[in-house]
């Protein structure tokens, strides 16, 4: 049964909850993301036809905090930003990021040890976290745990970044951040901060099984799959070590890694950006309605 709490979905988002019964294939997964950044585009049109929705912000063009709510529905990026799942400005006064992988790592308490001053972390060939391929693209990508249009973008996208990375083209940078005002994003960033300290070889796959497990979650509308129980899962399937994930309580219990979680929020911020996921090919902002296939980012590079 739907939680009452949660946010209604759309007549577009509504077409695109599916059962959860069996798990999909990669070539499923690929489908339906690449289904969805449609369904995206059309609904988006049809909103601008409409109305032009004012943004929300805060001071300084900070993204203004979204209403706490069981889960985020369509509303947590029109809240965040109108058109977010589209199209993702790098900064609201039209300048763009930094194309260079932060320099150092944090070394704060309550931050995985591979992180970097900003609270990102990279892979570079092979995907070995902390990583980075010299003289590559680089490639960032802001997000958050709570957020399916990331899901989305990572689905569709997360085959053709592993060969861009492992092919030398391109350093991938995580930027996970808390913009939604979920304590499923907290829970999550807890565990896989467990996961990068104690097995790291595993934390990009648990980064994918705990994505995915948020997209049954949404899909779902319930809250109640939102446990550390669940995670345990997910990360048992990413093949992290149950020595790792029996802590996985114990951290989101006492939020071990809330510095982490703050260090990436800040960041966000910081940068000005208004939405997840926001994407950035070597510091320019990247309109994800122009890469709505799995070959979207390979293609966009190809041009130059």
């Amino acid at each position: 049964m739907i939680d009452d709490s949660f946010v209604n979905l759309t007549d577009a988002e509504e077409t695109r909850v599916a059962s959860n019964s069996t798990r999909p294939t990669k070539a499923e997964r690929r489908s339906a993301a690449r289904a969805q950044a449609q369904a995206l585009r059309e609904e988006q049109e049809r909103k601008e036809r409409r109305a032009k929705i004012p943004l929300a912000r805060g001071r300084r063009g900070r993204a203004a905090s979204p209403p706490r709510r069981s889960l985020l529905g369509v509303g947590a990026l029109a809240v965040v930003g109108v058109g977010a799942g589209l199209a993702y400005s790098a900064r609201e006064d039209g300048s763009q990021g930094s194309a260079a992988v932060a320099t150092g790592k944090a070394n704060k308490d309550g931050v995985p040890s591979v992180v970097l001053s900003d609270g990102s972390w990279s892979y570079g060939k092979g995907m070995v976290a902390g990583t980075v391929n010299d003289g590559a693209k680089v490639l960032d990508v802001f997000f958050d745990y709570s957020c399916h249009f990331c899901v989305a973008f990572e689905t569709l996208h997360a085959d053709e970044i592993t060969d861009l990375v492992n092919a030398g083209t391109v350093t991938l940078v995580l930027h996970p951040c808390k913009i939604l005002g979920m304590d499923w994003t907290d829970m999550v960033m807890n565990a896989q901060g467990l996961v990068l300290d104690e097995d790291p070889e595993h934390a990009l796959e648990f980064h994918n099984t705990a994505s995915a497990l948020f997209t049954k979650i949404y899909n779902a509308q319930d809250t109640s799959m939102m446990t550390a129980d669940n995670l345990v899962a997910a990360a048992t399937e990413a093949g992290v070590s149950q020595e790792v994930s029996t802590k996985f309580a114990d951290a989101i219990k006492a939020n071990t890694y809330g510095a982490w979680t703050e260090l990436g929020t800040q960041t966000f911020q910081d940068k000005g950006f208004t939405g997840t996921p926001t994407i950035l090919l070597d510091g320019e902002s990247v309109d994800l309605s122009a890469i709505g296939t799995a070959t979207g980012l390979t293609d966009l590079i190809k041009k130059g």
